[in-house]
C-alpha cells in the first residue's frame, strides 16, 4: 500500500464509518412523519438516504426519491420537528463499530493526529462522539455546517488539513461512501473506505478510492506497517 507512506494523520467520516448511526436517525425519522401525519419508511429505506446531511435526508423522506426535492413549508416543518427528535435521539442506540477503538488507541500510540470531518451538523457531533466516547482521539471535529462547503466539496478536507499544518497528501481520508472517495480525490489525498457503512445503496467496489480496509483497526496496522517497512528501506 504505497499511498500510505508519507500519511501524518488520520481524518475520518461519522456516521457509518466509526458509529452506526442508522438506527437513531430513523427513530427521529420516524418520529417526524408520525408529527406531520405521512406514512412511515422502511428503516433500510432511510438508512440508504443516509450520507449528505439532514436536508437531503429530509428531501429524500419527505419525496420517497433520492433526487427529491419537498416543497420549503414541509421541508422546513420535518427539519424543525426531526432537529427536536434526534437531540432526543442522538446517541440513544448508536454502536461504535468494531475494531474503531483499537484502531484509535493504536493511532495515538503511532503518533498520528486524528480528527472527524463529517456531514452531520456540529452539534449533533460533537454530542455523539462525547457519548461514546470517542472524542478524547481527536484534535477537533468539522461538522456539515462549520463551512458553506460539504462533502463530497473538498473544502473540508483541505480545511481539516490546514489546521493540522500539513500538506493534504499526507492526510488519509477513512469513509464509507463515495461523497468521502469524491472529497479525498478532489483534495489531492489518499482515501480508503470500510465496507460496512452506508453508501447509499451503490456497491462500494464501483466506488473509486485506494483501497477497502475490513475495518478502522485494520486500516491503521496496515499503516503502521507501511511506515516500517519504509523505515528499514523493505520494498512493497
Amino acid at each position: 500500500m504505497q499511498f500510505l507512506r508519507g500519511v501524518r494523520a488520520l481524518l475520518f467520516d461519522l456516521d457509518g464509518t466509526l458509529v452506526d448511526t442508522a438506527p437513531d436517525i430513523s427513530a427521529a425519522v420516524d418520529a417526524t412523519l408520525r408529527t406531520l401525519e405521512r406514512p412511515l419508511l422502511e428503516h433500510a429505506t432511510v438508512r440508504s438516504y443516509i450520507g449528505r446531511g439532514v436536508d437531503t435526508l429530509l428531501h429524500r423522506v419527505l419525496t420517497g426519491e433520492r433526487d427529491g426535492n419537498a416543497a420549503l413549508d414541509l421541508h422546513d416543518r420535518a427539519r424543525d420537528v426531526f432537529f427536536r427528535e434526534y437531540l432526543a435521539h442522538n446517541g440513544r442506540t448508536a454502536q461504535v463499530y468494531p475494531g474503531v477503538r483499537e484502531g484509535l488507541q493504536h493511532a495515538r500510540r503511532l503518533g498520528l493526529s486524528m480528527c472527524c470531518v463529517t456531514n452531520k451538523l456540529q452539534r449533533f457531533s460533537d454530542d455523539l462522539l462525547a457519548q461514546v466516547g470517542l472524542d478524547e482521539y481527536l484534535v477537533f471535529v468539522l461538522g456539515g455546517d462549520a463551512l458553506p462547503q460539504r462533502k463530497p466539496d473538498p473544502a473540508p478536507l483541505l480545511h481539516a488539513a490546514h489546521r493540522l499544518g500539513l500538506a493534504p497528501a499526507q492526510c488519509l481520508m477513512i469513509g464509507d461512501s463515495s461523497n468521502d472517495a469524491r472529497a479525498a480525490r478532489a483534495a489531492g489525498m489518499p482515501v480508503v473506505l470500510v465496507p460496512y457503512g452506508y453508501t447509499e445503496d451503490q456497491p462500494i467496489a464501483a466506488i473509486d478510492c485506494d483501497a477497502v480496509v475490513g475495518s478502522v483497526a485494520d486500516i491503521v496496522a496496515a499503516l503502521d506497517w507501511a511506515n516500517a517497512t519504509l523505515a528499514v528501506g523493505i520494498p512493497t
